[in-house]
């Protein structure tokens, strides 16, 4: 089948989209292989999320917001993606559900549960200061929409406890570039609330820890994911690095940003850094790692895909940079809270049941959905703009970077005009 390889997790395969642009309308092919939005669809044998994506967007790329659409179904379970799974697919960009659903793939969808009532308000905390920085694209940026991906949904999580407290509670995303100094003195002094977004490193694994990872193991409380990223590792094209297999990597140098975690390159006995099978050079910015890779002073690239993907074609770098096939980590992304705060748990509490609510209306899904389409438009343009054709996803082979689904030879022509 095409949807599960037992090596790896299907939802760590699944986080690299083809890139592209949402269709504004509802394609589909025939009758009987027809699928419509704000439906479930029931995964069968042989079934991959850019075909479902081709049926619904008439874009096989966009198999990634149907991906996150399903985050709290999917869970870290990495078993569920098989066929007789359900599927929600939202319609986004104007997609609206179609009258009839073809009963040989669709079942109705789901009636969410009625929302609880009302948020358990405390008169104590009227007010969360949250603290975030630029560099994190498509995550977070002052430029992007809405202060970036997760900046929304932190806004729209908020606003509805702010209307629950009708105007009694109000909150502020304040933005500092220097990430190094969030964590200590920044939300450690109380300057600040809350920051966003962190990465949760494995603190009850037994992997070492650096410095950062350890302190907020320590120090600080995690909300609630806000969503899932995958780390991969980025080479130039002509890198001898084809897969991250020991004998690869061994004897490579590899950059990652300074606030990065560095665990993951030790996780699942990988040991790159305990056992000194790479040097690890750790500069302030992603922007940094790519102009280090691009100079040959570094091997590999070591970083959230979207992000990496972003910073490579900002630095027009698109046409001589590609990741490696395999994922090196999937890891969750939260706000945090010095757990010295004397009103912790009354911020926690605000921002994982507003985040509940949030997904819970379907509000979550239309935000994320919004931003990756823009993201991936955005990244395509780049990329045809630097290499004149499709983004390197596409191009030479028919096979997606994470070997997730075959591309349709139709997609990758599609991807090229």
């Amino acid at each position: 089948m095409l949807l599960w390889d037992a090596s790896r997790s299907p939802i760590v395969r699944s986080m690299v989209a083809l890139g592209a642009v949402v269709a504004a309308t509802c394609w589909q092919t025939s009758l009987a292989r027809a699928q419509t939005c704000g439906s479930d669809y029931i995964l069968k044998e042989g079934d991959t999320l850019a075909q479902i994506a081709t049926r619904v967007y008439g874009d096989p790329a966009q198999w990634s917001i149907i991906l996150y659409a399903n985050q709290d179904r999917l869970g870290a379970n990495q078993s569920l993606l098989r066929p007789g799974f359900a599927l929600k697919v939202p319609c986004v960009s104007g997609l609206r559900p179609q009258q009839t659903l073809p009963a040989i793939a669709t079942t109705p969808v789901q009636t969410a549960p009625a929302p609880e009532a009302a948020f358990d308000m405390s008169s104590l905390v009227r007010r969360v200061e949250f603290l975030t920085a630029d560099g994190y694209s498509p995550y977070t940026g002052r430029s992007l929409e809405g202060g970036g991906m997760l900046t929304q949904v932190i806004s729209a999580a908020m606003g509805l406890v702010k209307e629950e407290m009708k105007g009694r509670f109000d909150y502020s995303v304040s933005w500092v570039n220097d990430w190094t100094a969030h964590l200590n003195p920044l939300l450690t002094t109380h300057a600040f609330d809350a920051g966003f977004p962190w990465a949760r490193p494995d603190c009850d694994g037994g992997s070492r820890l650096d410095a950062s990872s350890q302190l907020r193991c320590e120090r600080f409380f995690f909300s609630d994911a806000l969503t899932q990223v995958a780390t991969y590792v980025f080479v130039r094209d002509n890198s001898r690095i084809k897969t991250l297999s020991n004998e690869d990597i061994a004897g490579s140098t590899l950059c990652r940003p300074a606030i990065r975690p560095t665990h993951d390159l030790d996780q699942g006995g990988r040991n790159w850094l305990k056992d000194g099978k790479v040097t690890l050079v750790r500069p302030a910015t992603i922007d940094e790692c790519f102009r280090l890779l691009d100079n040959g002073s570094v091997d590999g690239v070591v970083e959230a895909e979207l992000v990496g993907r972003a910073s490579m074609n900002a630095l027009g770098m698109a046409d001589r940079v590609q990741s490696v096939e395999q994922p090196l980590a999937l890891t969750s992304l939260h706000v945090v809270i010095s757990k010295s705060h004397p009103h912790a748990r009354t911020i926690l509490y605000y921002i994982n049941t507003s985040l509940a609510k949030l997904r819970d209306s379907g509000e979550y899904e239309r935000i994320m959905g919004r931003h990756l389409a823009r993201f991936w438009g955005a990244q395509t343009e780049a990329a045809k703009a630097v290499g004149g054709g499709a983004p390197d996803q596409l191009k030479a082979s028919g096979i997606s970077t994470q070997g997730f689904a075959p591309t349709p030879a139709d997609a990758v022509r599609k991807a090229a005009q």
